[in-house]
């Protein structure tokens, strides 16, 4: 399980965490969750900032669980197994605690203020993936400019 030491990263759950919400009253959430979304909305360093440190693990722990199912799907189909952003994803990933990750994230918005804008995943990829790849998604040349 390469992100079982990630224990994720992808989807926000609202879930309890911990006995209550992950999402408190006090947070301010992305979106209306009343309503049907007709996309995914992107986490970024706005609505971060806000998140309290149960809703962003579980905002991590929802990313690495979707890197696990892939990696099952993919020992069951090897046919299936390419280097794509989530195979890279589990590379970079590999070993880094989820505490790091959000702290990372965190420093990253703090020392980087007019950044709020830029998506989470991106912060993970640029500061934490990227360093400890040989070559980027689809095994292509890493960009000496952030990708």
């Amino acid at each position: 399980m390469k992100l079982a030491l990630v224990c994720g990263l992808w989807s926000l759950l609202v879930v309890p965490f911990g006995g209550r919400p992950a999402f408190g009253v006090e947070e301010m959430t992305p979106t209306d969750l009343s309503r049907e979304l007709e996309e995914m909305p992107v986490l970024t360093g706005e609505e971060w900032q806000t998140l309290q440190l149960d809703t962003k693990v579980a905002f991590i722990w929802g990313v690495g669980h979707v890197v696990t199912i892939e990696e099952n799907v993919v020992q069951r189909h090897p046919e299936l197994k390419r280097p794509d952003f989530t195979a890279k994803l589990a590379e970079g990933l590999r070993g880094v605690p989820m505490s790091t990750i959000i702290q990372a994230v965190d420093a990253y918005y703090r020392n980087n203020p007019d950044d709020v804008d830029m998506p989470v995943l991106r912060v993970v990829w640029r500061q934490l993936v990227k360093p400890k790849l040989k070559t980027g998604i689809a095994d292509r040349p890493l960009a000496t400019s952030q990708q």
